[in-house]
């Protein structure tokens, strides 16, 4: 069996079991957790900007964007729109894709695959680019792009698009996971919110101060676990394994055994356990405890300080908790060229200005999301103090892009049981055991 045949095996059965429940989409993943209510989406199809082609051009370029939100969709019309007044020698015909945050956007992809139409650019989720690549979906981008440009992008981003030392993806958008606070309630129980990486609390903090802030009608945290075992668990909960020493797999993505199992990963899984066995935690919130006030504090991404804005509460941000490093989640949506392509060094140009500043900027406003360009930070007011200096101070200092495994489908499944199986209370060394047999007969496809 050839890697395509691999992939496509693995990918769509692997894939769907880790997101079918998964409401987040990252990533992450739509867009690491974005609404994708009804009133808020485009019809799927072919996107009618306001640029025609006039026949003219030497080159056309086939591009598949990823659909969330109605807003969302707009900037990235707008920037493909700008994209084609600038350069009169290319011209790209764009499509939006639906991206339920479930499977309908990798079975796009799929069909696409065994039909052997793929465009020439297309969106994917970050953490997967490495199965992308893996497999000869995706074509490095490197010959085209130089290091001063690779140097405008926040670090993760460059490594979240980086297989076996070359790069594939670039994004205009990141992501990460922040510790919401309800500032009334905080107030009312004499607790002091860090404002700072400098500040953040440890592990031990976090389990106090939840302990201090959960009553009989109250929950002092919410990990939002309603988005059942999915790829919300291993983002917003790998850090807490990162933080103590451990990881999810070995640095060249090809060994779980001494990685998944290790003491540092199982006691970070038993620390959720004790998040869980010490009531501050519920198993079953409300897809809104946190922003009706039925939980203190929340682990989570971009997207809750838009839903607790629209919810009228008092809310405030805080950095991740850590044990020994200060370590943060990321990853987004990111682009990378097919290849399907015949044009791999103009649609690396469509890839760089659909992630360049103002293209990251328009995006960010749109969105909520954090920018990938480190100079749209310093171009955006509102990551210059609280509550959004946290998220800047994340997405730059702490972030840590997902591992790059071309079995990650498998491997992040096996990690989203254990921090599910922690939650519920059961034995993790032993779940952690069965994991990683299942991800080690796994592995095997991809070392032959």
């Amino acid at each position: 069996m050839n890697k395509l045949s691999i992939f496509l095996f693995g990918f769509m059965l692997l894939f769907l079991a880790a997101c079918s429940s998964n409401s987040e989409g990252t990533s992450g993943n739509s867009s690491e957790g974005e609404s994708s209510e009804d009133e808020d989406t485009v019809e799927t199809g072919e996107v009618e900007t306001n640029v025609e082609a006039t026949g003219d051009e030497d080159v056309v370029l086939d591009f598949w964007i990823h659909q969330t939100g109605e807003d969302e969709t707009n900037a990235y019309i707008e920037r493909i729109d700008a994209f084609n007044e600038e350069h009169e020698d290319i011209h790209v015909e764009a499509e939006v894709i639906i991206d339920d945050g479930a499977s309908a956007y990798s079975d796009s992809i799929n069909a696409a695959l065994v039909a052997g139409n793929l465009p020439d650019v297309m969106a994917i989720d970050g953490p997967y680019v490495s199965s992308f690549a893996d497999a000869g979906v995706i074509r490095p981008i490197d010959e085209y792009i130089d290091e001063e440009t690779k140097n405008q992008y926040v670090d993760s981003i460059i490594q979240q698009g980086t297989y076996q030392d070359k790069l594939y993806s670039l994004g205009a958008m990141e992501a990460s996971v922040m510790l919401y606070y309800n500032k009334d309630i905080f107030e009312e129980e004499g607790i002091e919110a860090a404002e700072s990486l400098d500040e953040a609390w440890t592990w031990d903090e976090l389990m106090e101060n939840a302990k201090t802030l959960t009553t009989e009608d109250r929950y002092g945290l919410n990990l939002f676990m309603n988005e059942g075992v999915g790829e919300w668990l291993t983002f917003m909960g790998a850090p807490f394994t990162w933080s103590n020493g451990g990881s999810l797999v070995s640095e060249d993505g090809m060994e779980v055994d001494g990685h998944l199992n290790s003491p540092e990963t199982i006691e970070s899984l038993n620390y959720v356990k004790s998040l869980f066995e010490e009531g501050v935690v519920s198993e079953s919130p409300s897809q809104t405890q946190f922003e009706e006030g039925n939980a203190a504090m929340a682990l989570g991404g971009p997207w809750i300080s838009v839903s607790a804005e629209e919810a009228d509460l008092n809310w405030g941000m805080m950095p991740y908790p850590y044990k020994d490093e200060k370590v943060s989640p990321s990853g987004s949506m990111a682009y990378a060229i097919t290849e399907n392509t015949e044009h791999p060094e103009e649609a690396t140009e469509l890839m760089k200005w659909m992630t360049n500043e103002e293209s990251a900027i328009t995006v960010s406003e749109a969105t909520g999301m954090p920018p990938a360009q480190k100079s749209a930070f310093d171009s955006m007011e509102k990551y210059d103090e609280l509550p959004y200096s946290i998220m800047k101070e994340q997405v730059l200092e702490t972030a840590h892009a997902r591992p790059s495994t071309p079995a990650y489908p498998v491997v992040t499944d096996a990690y989203a049981q254990a921090f599910h199986a922690a939650a519920l209370g059961e034995d993790v060394e032993q779940v952690i055991d069965q994991q990683v047999n299942r991800v080690e007969r796994e592995m095997k496809r991809f070392k032959e």
